[in-house]
């Protein structure tokens, strides 16, 4: 399953994410220091697992720190 850059920032704004955070949010940093917080990073999470009806596991989302790492992981996980 491809999974677009563009989804991942769709859902997060889905969330409520603040706009201007998400649209500065880039591909290959971590997500804790562009500003996306611990309350965020977690509603992220359950609405990925929704979406693309997955399970993400304690020990998975501890490696999952920037949205290529989410999609590498959805699309391993297809």
């Amino acid at each position: 399953m491809a999974v677009t850059i563009a989804e991942l920032k769709e859902l997060m704004l889905q969330i409520g994410m603040d706009k201007g955070l998400v649209a500065e949010i880039a591909p290959d940093s971590p997500l804790a220091t562009q500003g996306v917080d611990s309350v965020d990073c977690p509603a992220f999470a359950v609405a990925l697992e929704g979406k693309y009806n997955l399970t993400i596991s304690d020990s998975d989302s501890l490696k999952l720190k920037t949205l290529n790492d989410f999609i590498a992981f959805v699309e391993r996980a297809a």
